[in-house]
């Protein structure tokens, strides 16, 4: 959002939860932006997981990443708990986890840019009808 947004709400909105995302922190987007409750940004909420966990089943049938034997803290970054909690591969599970991240940014990037231009839109809308009345 930081980087993409043409909005300066969603824009300020990723500015201030870049940080806490990279320790699995996620509720100032979830709420914020908001994703609950947003006929948007729902549907990538649900599809996104599914293609990831479909993602990470697969690499684990094929050997690719070994089975999970310790439960990583939660908000160590992904890809260092990914390898840090399996039996053996962590350089792949460290991978896949890479993986699943760019899958995600592809899967939300679309839905991304249309509310944010609905989000630019309404900022126009409320910044012209300020002036107008000032």
């Amino acid at each position: 959002m930081t980087f993409f947004a043409k909005s300066q709400y969603l824009k300020q909105l990723g500015r201030v939860s870049f940080v806490p995302s990279l320790f699995n922190i996620n509720e100032p987007i979830i709420f914020g932006a908001p994703i609950v409750m947003n006929p948007v940004l729902i549907i990538p909420f649900i599809l996104a997981p599914l293609v990831m966990i479909t993602t990470a089943a697969l690499a684990m049938n094929f050997g690719l990443v070994g089975p999970m034997v310790a439960r990583a803290p939660w908000t160590l970054p992904g890809p260092i708990g990914a390898a840090m909690s399996v039996e053996s591969g962590a350089f792949f599970a460290f991978l896949l986890c890479i993986v699943n991240i760019a899958i995600s940014v592809a899967i939300y990037f679309p839905f991304f840019k249309a509310y944010d231009k609905q989000m630019a839109s309404q900022e126009t809308t409320e910044v012209n009808s300020d002036a107008v009345t000032a």
